[in-house]
């Protein structure tokens, strides 16, 4: 093997925050679309206290 310097990995974090969040903006229009804003709804209230909950 060849001794290679070490050099630091890029930091992919907020390319991952955009893609996730445009996920669940996909999913929560998919949802609002097939049965209303009262779902969409629910379903991101829901997702927020999964992530609430997560934090702890």
């Amino acid at each position: 093997m060849r001794d290679r310097p070490v050099t630091p990995v890029e930091n992919f974090t907020r390319p991952f925050l955009v893609t996730g969040f445009l996920a669940l903006f996909t999913l929560l229009v998919l949802v609002w679309a097939l049965w209303g804003y009262g779902w969409a709804l629910a379903v991101g209230a829901g997702l927020a206290g999964l992530v609430g909950l997560c934090r702890r």
